[in-house]
This record gives structure tokens, sequence and C-alpha cells, in this order.
């Protein structure tokens, strides 16, 4: 790492920080790009690109709080580092970097609200009682559409009886209208087995990828479950790489907990009709043999 005339010239791939170390300072790109990044279960994956002019890691001048991410400098970059002395001294000398800062948060804050938002018209309509599973699993998958920006995406059930996953609803591109569990678990079995929400931005390069026809770079798998028992999961796809976000990830999290609840509502349904429409055939059959039973034992008369 080189020091600049201003700030610190860092090389393609250079570490700026990681995730988790004590912040500081805030940075500005005076040029080049930076990527933000953070580690997940299934890897890396890039969480904005920013460029000449961005500010980024000042929450850490606000807070005091381990960073949330990583900071990779793409290709070169040079970045001003800015502590709390050196923020004051700028201000006084341009005050235009407040309203930098006061933008990039607001930013933040409008997308939040505006994903608050999208997530409570979810709910309401999600949570909605509805009777038909199959329905209820088109609106679910209508809401997940709505939410994340996909090409492509599934809501499959688990059929317990011939262990395999059913598709329910999709859309995009076309898909097979089951997945043999006892052949390989791929991306959605494993997710089904775990439990656990997964974002893959390098699907091809995911061992558990079966289909090498089909083109998807990116994938959200997020499984739907009531308690610990897991309902199924839903797929959403796009043929780009690094395509979804964490912000992608936390509200289909945030949705598959309702949809579960509507899920286990139209099952819970269609098990007490099953158990209801039991009942009354048996009783019907004990009428007629009551019926017939009765009719036996009258005397015959000419």
């Amino acid at each position: 790492m080189e020091k600049g005339e201003l700030g610190k010239n860092y090389a393609g791939g250079e570490i700026i920080f990681r995730e988790g170390e004590k912040g500081e300072v805030m940075y500005a790109i005076q040029s080049g790009k930076v990527k933000i990044t953070k580690f997940t279960p299934s890897g890396e994956i890039t969480i904005a690109t920013l460029q000449e002019g961005d500010i980024f890691g000042e929450m850490a001048l606000f807070d005091r709080l381990p960073r949330s991410a990583n900071a990779v400098a793409l290709d070169e970059a040079r970045v001003l580092s800015i502590d709390k002395k050196k923020l004051f001294t700028t201000i006084n000398r341009d005050p235009t970097l407040v309203f930098k800062i006061l933008e990039s948060m607001s930013q933040r804050i409008r997308s939040l609200n505006e994903e608050l938002a999208k997530l409570r018209d979810a709910k309401a309509k999600v949570v909605k009682i509805c009777p038909d599973v199959k329905v209820t699993c088109g609106m679910i998958l209508d809401q997940a559409k709505s939410l994340v920006k996909a090409a492509n995406g599934s809501l499959m059930l688990l059929d317990n009886r011939e262990k395999t996953l059913v598709i329910m609803a999709a859309f995009g591109i076309e898909r097979e209208g089951k997945a043999d569990l006892r052949k390989g678990y791929g991306i959605a079995g494993d997710v089904l087995k775990t439990g656990r929400a997964e974002l893959i931005n390098s699907v091809r390069e995911d061992k558990r990828f079966e289909n090498s026809q089909i083109e998807i770079g990116s994938m959200l798998c997020i499984p739907l479950k009531c308690d610990t028992h897991v309902l199924g999961v839903i797929n959403m796809s796009h043929p780009a790489e690094n395509y979804f976000s964490l912000d992608d990830l936390s509200m289909m999290n945030t949705l598959s907990f309702y949809a579960s609840l509507a899920l286990q509502n139209a099952l819970n349904f269609v098990n007490l009709k099953n158990a209801t429409d039991g009942i009354l055939k048996h009783a019907t059959m004990l009428n007629e043999y009551a019926a017939g039973m009765y009719q036996e034992s009258q005397p015959f008369t000419l």
C-alpha cells in the first residue's frame, strides 16, 4: 500500500477493512472503485460497488461498533481515510461533506423504508386465510416476485411419502414437476435438510447445482418452515452472477415466516377436510349397514 498525496493507493483486490474489525475512520473514494462484501455460509457476496466521490464506513464514526462488512479495492483505487478530528476540520473547510454523509444515510433509510413497506404489503396478502394449498403457493410466489426482481422462481413443497419436492407454483424457466430427493439433494434439497436459507451468487461453481443446461448465475433458496418442521422451499434465480443482495435474503426470510404460517393453515384445512370427509363416509357406511340390518330383521310379508 502506497501513500498518495491525499489518500492511499490500494491495489486491485487489496482489503481496506474487514468485517468485525474495530472502526474508527470513514473513507472517501478519490479515484477507482471499491466493493463492499460480506461473508455468508454460501461464500462471499458483493453488497455494493462504490466509485469516485462515494463515502463508506461512516457509521464507525457514530456507533463505534465493529465493521459489518468488508471493503475491497477493485483494480487500483485511491481512498482517503477520515477520523473524527479530520472530519470536523474538513467540515469547517468544506461543509458540503456533511450533506454527502447525510445523503448517504438518508438513502439507506429510504431504502429500508421501501423494503418495510413492501414487506407489510406482502404480509397482508400472504397471511390471508386460503383453504387451497396451490392457490396459497401461487400467492406466496407472486409476493416473492414483487420483493425480489428474479428472472425465475418456484415454490416446492415436500411430499414425505414419495420423498420428493413437488413444484406447486413457478415462473420463468420451465422445470420438472418433481425433484427426487433420493437421487441427490441438490441446493434445494440441502436447504430443505438444514432449514437454513442460502444466497449463492455464483451458482455454476456450486457443486450441488445439478442442471448445467440452465443458465443460472445467482440463486436465493429459502426454507418454508413452522418451528423445526420444514414444509418446502422457495427458489429465486437470475442468469447474472452477484445479482442478489443481503437485503434480498433478509426480505425473503421475513416473507417465508408469514408464508409458512399461511401454508400451514392451508394444509391444516386440507387435513381437517380429509378427516371430516373420512368420518362422514364412515358414518354413511354405518348408517347404510344399520339400515340393511334393520331391513333384514323385519318379518317377510306378501
